[in-house]
């Protein structure tokens, strides 16, 4: 049994899918927002605890930095004083 569809029946059907892939998409972009979002927020976290172990490291580096400081200078005044009693 052959059934003739008619324009207006393929029109109602082409709309009631293309109304399901619309509705499909909307959940999909939904999601997709709401991963993003998690994925920012995962990625505020790890800029925000970089930067506290970057400000840590910057502590330290600050604190060597003036312990070969320390050291540089007093090397350099064995060296002057050296040379001083060489060339004496």
């Amino acid at each position: 049994m052959a059934e003739t569809l008619g324009t207006r029946d393929v029109l109602e059907q082409m709309d009631t899918r293309l109304d399901n892939v619309e509705q499909d998409l909307r959940a999909l972009r939904t999601e997709m927002n709401s991963r993003f979002d998690r994925v920012y927020q995962e990625i505020g976290a790890l800029r925000t605890e970089m930067n506290s172990r970057f400000q840590e490291m910057n502590a330290r580096f600050t604190a060597v930095d003036q312990r070969f400081t320390w050291l540089y200078g007093l090397l350099v005044a064995v060296l002057l004083g050296v040379a001083g009693l060489w060339f004496k």
